[in-house]
């Protein structure tokens, strides 16, 4: 009898099979292709309500999966709104389910004064938050080794003071914690040690831990400034942590995620958002370095930050930018960036002879509202930039774009964008990430005509929208290679033109 042949599989074949990929329905992921405040709550907002409304979708999970305490955003429903940090966006949405990650920095303590706060306007919570037992615990320990580190380093500033660089650094280094180590019997001895530990290496830069100034959230949250208290003395450092470590195991707040994920990625009557915080600009390795944040804020970070998901499973990936202007916290310097000083907060600072340039930053600062969601603090304000941005959107593992504040124009103001950059020689040179290479580096701009921002909020699809506005999403799409497909048009939640849904 004549051996069987067995089938050889040839190389063609190979790349066809190993090309395909798995797309799991009704997911959306959702990330910032700027410096951050893009506006991506309010994307997050919208594309849940559009999810929850899909024939067969029941209810759906709003996944955060990196960042903590550093990041905020705003969400609006029913003309309701709430600025949000560690909690995902979703908490008004009666079928949503929003997750706190396993790539997430959380502070305890701050989780309960924020979801205090969220209750305050949408009722309780219970059962609508999830946090992961493996999520990176941060304490004021952390928050205090931030400060010590800027003393380390030279530097007068850096970070937010939050605590997240240092928990990142020693989830990597194997010294930190997760939110499970809270719950565990022996906690109390085991955090006792560690800020032993702490008072030891204070004390070797003659600093005390005990006198340590780091944010005090809950006051922040309440007076809407910057206010600090000391980390205090081991008893009351230990003592905080309890009250917060009672409140998680009453909520019943921390699950194993990875089951859900499990459990909702073979059920599609679960929509799946993915929510990125911060930015492609602040991203670890590619962003601005060293004015960045400690965590992967690109869609290839869902992947890591829970353990389970990956990019190229996701239905819909969009990035998110501002398209008149860009705006930056920090203390980096881009290229584009308008000289305004930090106490003009609108036309009327401005002395006599300002810049057309002041003069539009200004407009913006004050009618996008250009201030920090938690301190209020304004932001600068930086013409867009294409090297930069398609640079970003490459990185970012984006498919689409949702352009937002397409209102903040004039018609009797000139929009200019960034085409390329020159060195000094004159030289077309490329975006590169890291703010030392952006030195001596020259922007070439055109200049596009403006539009009245009140045709734009009236708008209600494309053809709507006034012909400047119209010629400048084209120009954009067109530079960026990324259709664009989503655009915000004013402030309010029903300023929102989805192009995709407009052609069905």
């Amino acid at each position: 009898m004549a051996a069987k042949t067995v089938p050889q599989m040839t190389p063609k074949a190979l790349r066809g099979r190993s090309s395909k990929r798995f797309v799991r329905a009704n997911t959306i992921a959702v990330c910032g292709v700027a410096l951050g405040d893009e506006g991506k709550g309010r994307i997050v907002d919208n594309k849940l309500g559009a999810l929850l409304e899909i024939p067969g979708v029941t209810m759906a999970y709003v996944i955060r999966c990196q960042g903590g305490n550093n990041a905020g955003h705003t969400v609006e429903k029913s003309g309701k709104k709430l600025a949000l940090h560690q909690v995902p966006s979703g908490v008004m949405y009666d079928k949503a389910v929003g997750i706190m990650d396993r790539g997430m920095v959380i502070h305890p303590e701050d989780l309960q004064t924020e979801v205090a706060y969220v209750e305050e306007a949408v009722g309780d919570t219970r059962g609508k938050l999830i946090l992961s037992q493996d999520a990176i615990l941060t304490t004021d320990l952390e928050r205090a080794e931030e400060i010590l580190n800027r003393k380390r380093q030279h530097q007068s500033g850096g970070g937010t003071g939050r605590g997240i660089s240092p928990a990142y650094a020693h989830f990597t280094d194997r010294l930190g914690n997760k939110v499970s180590d809270i719950l565990e019997d022996n906690w109390r001895e085991e955090f006792g040690k560690k800020y032993d530990n702490y008072v030891t290496l204070f004390q070797a830069f003659d600093m005390s831990l005990a006198q340590t100034s780091v944010p005090d959230f809950r006051a922040i949250k309440q007076k809407k400034a910057e206010i600090a208290r000391t980390v205090g003395s081991k008893q009351e450092f230990l003592d905080r942590l309890e009250s917060a470590r009672t409140w998680l195991i009453k909520r019943d707040i921390v699950q194993n995620t990875f089951l859900i994920h499990a459990s909702a990625y073979k059920d599609l009557s679960k929509g799946i958002i993915f929510e990125m915080a911060q930015a492609m600009g602040l991203h670890l390795w590619n962003g601005t370095r060293p004015d960045v944040t400690s965590s992967d804020t690109s869609l290839y970070g869902i992947q890591s930050g829970t353990g389970f998901w990956k990019a190229e499973n996701i239905s819909e990936r969009l990035g998110v930018f501002k398209i008149t202007y860009t705006s930056s916290v920090g203390a980096r310097e881009m290229p584009t960036m308008i000289p305004l000083a930090k106490s003009v907060r609108g036309p009327a600072d401005l002395v006599p002879d300002a810049t057309n340039d002041e003069k539009f930053a200004a407009f913006v600062r004050q009618e996008a509202h250009e201030f920090g969601t938690t301190t209020g603090r304004p932001r600068d304000i930086l013409w867009l930039d294409i090297p930069f941005l398609t640079y970003n959107i490459h990185m970012s593992g984006v498919e689409s774009l949702a352009a937002t504040h397409l209102d903040i124009a004039r018609s009797d103001m000139k929009i200019k964008i960034c085409t390329h950059y020159a060195d000094l020689q004159g030289n077309v040179v490329p975006y590169q990430p890291g703010l030392e290479y952006q030195q001596g580096v020259v922007p070439a701009y055109v200049e596009l005509d403006g539009w009245d921002s009140q045709d734009v909020r009236n708008a209600t699809s494309f053809d709507d929208l006034p012909e400047n506005a119209q010629k400048f999403l084209a120009f954009i799409q067109r530079r960026t290679g990324v259709p664009i497909v989503i655009a915000t048009t004013g402030p309010d939640r029903k300023n929102y033109l989805d192009f995709e849904m407009n052609k069905k």
